[in-house]
């Protein structure tokens, strides 16, 4: 079966998962119903569930029943919903899927508290998964580590953006492998790989297929930030020029930039009231330098480390193929 049938097939599963084990935290985590509100901001706007789905396929791939583990892939989408309330409040983003950012509703001091709650929970369902000891141990090292890293990027780019500063395209994609990996989307291939019964000389192998994947799946988010490529994109076009967070797309655009462009594209970055007018031209400024396709390059690196990864965590060629489709889709096809 197709990743994309599969999907289809599973999405209600999936959304029961997160509003399931939504709901244990509320049972569970006792506190005034008044603060529930931040939390469901975004667990009612749902994404994608790409994170919990990719531990489903893994499950599915290996013959394994992954309804045993509805808890722990709810607890990955109640992750995903607590890292990216963060995202926007260090990249002071005002909206996200459709509606406004957690910070922008309840500010910043309760968006964080709300988040770190339903985060902190989530590591619950790790700790009771049915799985051996050693590999309990190394899940939970993996994520308890990648969450400093996360931050550690966090607060990179939050120098840059804060001092309006302009890092280095390098810089840049280093911050990026700090911020992205962890749940974009390393835990949900070791999550899968630990729930299948991989080996453990294995493991290693998904956790950086995961990680791959989430650099190609960054930088694609980044094009679409800047040329949104559906109604549904859930945020202002250019929304990171209007933040001021220099991107590697932004970065390769002021490179190939004339002088007059270029003082163009850096005193649009941070401004909040710029006009649909001056985000077109931005658009067309971007895309005569060339930056695009430098972009879509980076891409091509970072998927191709995705296929060789793959070709390692699988022996079978129909779920290596299955595995390579989503990555495409994640990496160029999707549209939000």
């Amino acid at each position: 079966m197709s990743f994309r049938k599969l999907y289809r097939e599973k999405l209600g599963f999936l959304q029961g998962a997160l509003e399931g084990y939504y709901s244990d935290f509320k049972k569970e985590f006792r506190v005034p119903d008044g603060f529930y509100r931040i939390t469901e901001a975004y667990v009612k706007r749902r994404g994608k569930l790409l994170r919990p789905f990719i531990t489903l396929l893994i499950l599915d791939s290996f013959g394994k029943d992954y309804a045993r583990h509805r808890k722990l892939m709810g607890a990955i989408e109640l992750m995903e919903a607590s890292t990216i309330s963060f995202d926007d409040l260090v990249d002071a983003s005002p909206f996200r899927r459709g509606g406004l950012s957690t910070h922008e509703i309840f500010g910043n001091p309760a968006a964080c508290l709300g988040f770190q709650a339903a985060y902190n929970y989530a590591y619950k369902a790790f700790e009771e998964a049915e799985m051996e000891d050693w590999r309990k141990t190394d899940l939970l090292f993996h994520l308890s580590r990648d969450i400093f890293l996360y931050f550690f990027g966090q607060n990179s780019e939050l120098f840059w953006s804060r001092l309006k500063k302009v890092p280095s395209p390098e810089a840049y994609l280093s911050m990026s492998w700090d911020r992205v990996r962890f749940l974009s989307f390393n835990a949900s291939f070791l999550s899968g790989a630990h729930l299948s019964g991989v080996s453990r000389g294995r493991i290693p192998d998904f956790r950086l297929a995961g990680s791959w994947l989430g650099m190609a799946y960054h930088l694609r988010g980044d094009e679409l930030n800047i040329f949104p490529g559906s109604r549904d994109w859930g945020k202002q076009a250019a929304d990171d020029v209007t933040s001021g967070r220099y991107t590697y797309l932004i970065l390769k655009a002021l490179e190939g930039s004339s002088r007059a462009d270029a003082a163009f594209l850096k005193n649009a970055m941070g401004r909040k009231n710029i006009s649909k007018k001056d985000i077109i031209y931005l658009q067309g400024l971007i895309r005569k330098t060339g930056a695009v396709e430098k972009n879509r390059k980076m891409i091509d690196l970072f998927y191709g480390k995705y296929e060789y990864y793959i070709g390692k965590c699988f022996d079978g060629e129909k779920t290596r193929a299955r595995f390579l489709a989503l990555g495409r889709y994640m990496s160029y096809e999707r549209k939000k």
